[in-house]
């Protein structure tokens, strides 16, 4: 919805070089008239899981078709209302829009979740939480068919607008922050908000394959947000070798003029029912894997050496950053009993279940140790017995890794998981 800010250099090639009305020819009255005459409507751009290349959500963005001037791009607007509370009677006004809207793409997609942008200044008070949470009292929508896209205005406030935000998350709602990059909160800022998406600006995207140092910027990204559970969306895609690359970051979602532009809603609908897939490439996920691994290895390593010199009596579990001991809660187990199980058909796929649950049973015994008291002799040996089963795994990873770069996508014996 408050695509002006974040999109005031359009992606779609075919708006490039059009007379666009200026800012300085809107009033918030000329706002307030077209409000009132029903001159706003909303428009959907596909996302799309990177994973599965499936049709996976939708952004809401804002539209004025203006008599006379045709379809006023929100550059030409937004600001002018960010700049007063005028923006909140438009985010209330797509809220309102969109209740109608999804159930309608409900309908026809069930599971697809419609984000919508807010301002900072919606967090000011509890008036938009308390629509939204009434909307989902009385059914009108489901909390995991809403996903609420924030910017960094939302910190200017932060206690309110924590207050706010916590709240909406609690009731199920993902909460987004958008065009992440532009401004100077970084990943450990955001980690003390209830975030759990995270959108990569578009200029970092676009400028994927010229620019090195914007590709370090979104692949360290990518990790740090993945570090913290937060899903990652890349918005501005506009072909099909920056799709690919992302892919192979581990970025989970796309969404870009490549896909789909934004479409009105009867358009949306047609798109929904006529969708084919996209190339899916799950390979991004196996590389965090094994980051996510190696970082595990570490942590109970370092765990084990901390509990053996201090001669502490604490249980590990009550030590702080204790590593996950549970070999099917820990981040790789979570992936391979939850989304890995694409692969389950995978021969390379099910030889990791064994050494990865012996692995965590090495890992526990370390510790245990550790804390008992041994010599270093004992220390070493169970530290080097770790060390080779998490080899283990790392090479099941590997040759899954590169089963999946052959095939391109799940087969074995040319049959489909």
């Amino acid at each position: 919805m408050l695509e002006g800010i974040k999109k005031s250099c359009p992606t779609n090639r075919k708006e490039r070089g059009r007379t666009r009305p200026m800012a300085h020819d809107i009033s918030l009255q000329d706002l307030d008239q077209a409000l009132a005459r029903g001159e706003f409507e909303l428009h959907y751009q596909p996302k799309v899981s990177m994973i599965t290349g499936e049709l996976s959500g939708a952004e809401a963005l804002l539209r004025w078709h203006r008599p006379g001037a045709g379809m006023v791009p929100p550059a030409a607007f937004i600001p002018l209302a960010e700049e007063s509370d005028f923006i909140r009677r438009i985010t209330r006004f797509v809220f309102g829009r969109l209740l109608v809207d999804v159930a309608v793409i409900s309908a026809v997609k069930p599971d697809l979740s419609v984000s919508f942008n807010t301002s900072g200044k919606d967090f000011h008070d509890d008036e938009l939480t308390q629509i939204i949470s009434s909307a989902i009292e009385s059914h009108k929508i489901r909390p995991d068919q809403l996903e609420i896209e924030v910017t960094e205005t939302v910190l200017m406030d932060a206690d309110c607008a924590k207050a706010q935000l916590a709240h909406l998350s609690a009731l199920g709602i993902p909460i987004a922050m958008d065009d992440f990059g532009t401004g100077h909160s970084g990943l450990v800022e955001l980690s003390k908000w209830p975030f759990t998406i995270l959108k990569i600006d578009q200029k970092f995207v676009r400028d994927l394959n010229k620019s090195t140092k914007d590709r370090e910027i979104l692949q360290a990204s990518i990790r740090m947000a993945h570090q913290l559970n937060m899903n990652v969306v890349a918005e501005g895609i506009e072909d099909e070798d920056t799709y690919r690359v992302l892919q192979e970051y581990g970025c989970r979602t796309g969404q870009g003029y490549w896909i789909s532009r934004p479409l009105a809603l009867q358009d949306f609908i047609v798109y929904i029912k006529d969708f084919k897939p996209l190339p899916a490439m799950p390979v991004g996920l196996l590389y965090m894997a094994q980051l996510d691994h190696m970082q595990w290895r570490k942590t109970v390593i370092d765990t084990a050496l901390f509990l053996h010199t201090t001669r502490t009596n604490r249980a590990p579990e009550n030590l702080r950053g204790v590593p996950e001991m549970d070999h099917t809660a820990c981040k790789l187990g979570l992936w391979y009993y939850n989304a890995g199980r694409m692969f389950e058909c995978i021969d390379c796929y099910r030889d990791l279940e064994q050494p990865h649950a012996e692995l965590h049973e090495i890992g526990r015994r370390l510790l245990a140790t550790a804390r008992s008291g041994c010599s270093r002799d004992e220390l070493t040996d169970l530290v080097r017995k770790l060390s080779e089963k998490s080899l283990r795994v790392l090479e099941a990873l590997q040759t899954l890794e590169n089963r999946l770069q052959v095939d391109q996508h799940p087969q074995i014996n040319g049959e489909s998981c």
